[in-house]
């Protein structure tokens, strides 16, 4: 009965002839999901996260433990042994958490770690590789995380011998980490001998691995050790099974402490524009939300006006080095343009497809122009202080997580809000998290704002006390 269940460097195998009719219908029906996504145009069409031949089922691994048990054989090879040594000190809660996945997962094999955003997951990840000594593939979504693992590498792991596969290239004879892109590996074939001398995968911001081409790469190589990496492990798609089912359940959770010194400038951006204020539907009488963030992003007086908070800000605090979000290119590039040709302050992009270099360059800028997608994973520069918001987004944690790497005396984040109905929804649940968090919030709008007019805004059944130019600001 063993020899009809057993782990491969493809997943979970088992024999269809081996398994019953309600366990054949079981497992078809949970791997063949599909997104739930809300009011969307196009209908979300189910895809299998298993494949088959005409004997058997290649199933993620943890899923086929969970339905069939652990009564399997392991046909997975251990993987090569590295030396390596690990330079630098963990913090006493990063050691804490190393110790608990490495004794996870010497009998279960894999898990995931929800760490938040600048408490130093990468650093985890390396030292689980520095103490688990197996030959590592690292895999990664986006060149900028790529190019970031490997300066860690270096830092804390010197000496490692680092290869690479992306697009054609497969670098890893003779190396002792390999940092592979998700892309690659979701979409190309490989020889079955690529990946059988790894013994130890991680899967950082393992979150994109719900996605229909991104978890086939999983489908492809099976390590003796996984980890799943991310700053959070919920995917609104309701996708989130699929990477467990994979990698395994989450072995720990590290969230950063709240933080009660952080100040949110909340400013209602209101024009009288008709063509601005229109809201833009689809056939189903629901908004496009993509056509109207195109349209604030366009909107040349909403974009001066930003203009003149940047630079009200920096009087203020000229000290402070800000990071500005928004979804539009066509904004970060107008806002650029207005910043360098009057001489604001220091300014560079953070956007996709620039390389290291200039990434780096930009790092040092006092103001930097970045995509909210840059912005939400991997990011690392630790002199940032303050936050603004120049298009609505529902979900900023990681996005505030960017100026709380380390701790500041002032951090800020000024939030742009617009007055549709849409957005102002969107508002109302960053509201929701930063009452969670003990954030200080305070609201004006753009006329007053040039007064240096504020009011607090407190949580909901609280006492509001109006506050006129403030003197804090």
């Amino acid at each position: 009965m063993m020899m009809n269940r057993y782990l491969n460097n493809r997943g979970y195998v088992v024999h269809k002839n081996a398994i019953s009719d309600s366990d054949k219908e079981t497992l078809l029906s949970d791997l063949t999901v599909k997104p739930n996504i809300p009011k969307a145009i196009v209908k979300a069409v189910p895809y299998p996260v298993y494949r088959e031949s005409s004997s058997k089922y290649y199933l993620p691994r943890f899923y086929g433990i969970q339905l069939f048990g652990d009564d399997y054989e392991t046909k997975i090879k251990k993987g090569d042994g590295i030396d390596i040594e690990f330079k630098g000190n963990l913090r006493e809660y990063q050691v804490s958490i190393v110790d608990k996945y490495v004794n996870y997962v010497g009998n279960i094999g894999g898990g995931l770690l929800e760490i938040d955003t600048g408490l130093g997951k990468t650093v985890i990840g390396l030292n689980i590789i520095a103490r688990l000594k197996k030959k590592t593939l690292i895999i990664v979504h986006k060149d900028f995380l790529m190019n970031q693992w490997i300066e860690r590498i270096q830092e804390f792991l010197p000496g490692a011998r680092i290869g690479k596969i992306q697009g054609k290239i497969i670098d890893i004879k003779d190396k002792d980490i390999v940092i592979a892109m998700l892309q690659s590996l979701s979409m190309k074939v490989y020889e079955n001998n690529v990946f059988e001398d790894f013994g130890f995968s991680i899967v950082d911001e393992v979150h994109h691995l719900g996605a229909e081409v991104f978890c086939q790469a999983f489908l492809k190589f099976n390590t003796t050790y996984c980890l799943g990496l991310s700053a959070t492990m919920n995917r609104k798609d309701g996708l989130s099974k699929v990477f467990k089912m994979f990698i395994g359940d989450i072995i720990h959770v590290e969230k950063r402490e709240i933080t009660t010194t952080l100040t949110v400038k909340a400013i209602d951006y209101v024009n009288n524009d008709p063509d601005f204020n229109e809201m833009v539907y689809n056939f189903r009488g629901d908004p496009l939300y993509s056509t109207m963030i195109s349209k604030l992003c366009n909107f040349s007086n909403r974009s001066e006006f930003i203009i003149d908070v940047i630079k009200n800000e920096f009087i203020i605090d000229p000290n402070q080095q800000m990071i500005l979000l928004a979804h539009n290119k066509s904004l970060l590039q107008y806002l650029y343009d207005a910043i360098s040709h009057r001489n604001i302050n220091s300014v560079g992009f953070y956007v996709g497809g620039m390389k290291q270099e200039a990434l780096k360059e930009s790092e040092s800028k006092k103001i930097i122009l970045a995509t909210y997608s840059m912005a939400s994973e991997g990011l690392d520069i630790k002199t940032l202080t303050t936050l603004l918001l120049a298009s609505p987004k529902t979900d900023i944690i990681q996005a505030i997580g960017r100026i709380l790497r380390t701790k500041h005396t002032n951090p800020l984040v000024i939030d742009i809000v617009d007055n549709h109905d849409i957005f102002q929804n969107q508002f109302s649940k960053r509201r929701q998290y930063y009452n969670k968090q003990k954030y200080s919030i305070i609201r004006t709008d753009n006329t007053r704002y040039k007064n240096n007019e504020w009011e607090p805004l407190l949580p909901k059944g609280k006492k509001q006390t109006c506050l006129v130019k403030s003197q804090l600001l």
